[in-house]
């Protein structure tokens, strides 16, 4: 196939992805965080990747006080399982777990109140291969984090998004209410 058509194709496609309204997960219109400022507090590394995930967000500022949305790591454990093994008895695989308890308050009122995540990755493993195996363990682990902190940002968003409409709408029948308490009766 020669290379023009190659790249006439490439972009068709492209295009296509684009017109259909495809987007990544964490973009898009609908990826919009419901509030300006968050802090962070807890200590550990699922803290410091949710600082990370923050900061490269558009709209929102990490800040250390006052923060519309508040997030509390209360504590985050790792543990590994065995999940299979050879004929000779050997580990052959196992199973990674990697877990997050947090809690989140809007505006000073609960969010989340006691919000967890659980994740699990498979290890293959190698008796040959022990300082590998524990290189892609804490690979496995990190990963794990990363995608923690992205579920944490999300859970929060709809949460948020959740409230704001409840908000919306008590305000709407609170409005609609009031009007109909002041306009006249027609006898």
């Amino acid at each position: 196939m020669p290379l023009r058509l190659k790249t006439l194709v490439l972009v068709g496609l492209c295009l296509s992805l684009m017109a259909c309204g495809f987007h990544l997960r964490g973009q898009g219109p609908a990826s919009q965080l419901n509030f300006k400022t968050i802090q962070v507090s807890g200590g550990g590394s699922a803290a410091q990747e949710l600082r990370k995930a923050i900061i490269v967000q558009d709209n929102v500022k990490l800040v250390t006080s006052d923060a519309q949305v508040a997030v509390n790591i209360i504590n985050e454990s790792s543990d590994k399982q065995i999940l299979s093994v050879n004929s000779k008895g050997q580990v052959v695989q196992y199973r990674v777990y990697y877990r997050v308890r947090f809690t989140a308050t809007l505006d000073k009122q609960p969010l989340i109140e006691d919000g967890s995540i659980s994740l699990s990755r498979t290890l293959q493993w190698d008796e040959d291969n022990i300082l590998a195996n524990e290189s892609e363990e804490g690979k496995l682990i990190t990963e794990m984090q990363r995608d923690s902190s992205q579920q944490i940002i999300r859970r929060i968003n709809a949460a948020a998004k959740g409230v704001n409409k409840a908000a919306a709408v008590s305000a709407a029948s609170a409005t609609t209410s009031a009007a109909s308490a002041i306009a006249p009766t027609q006898p």
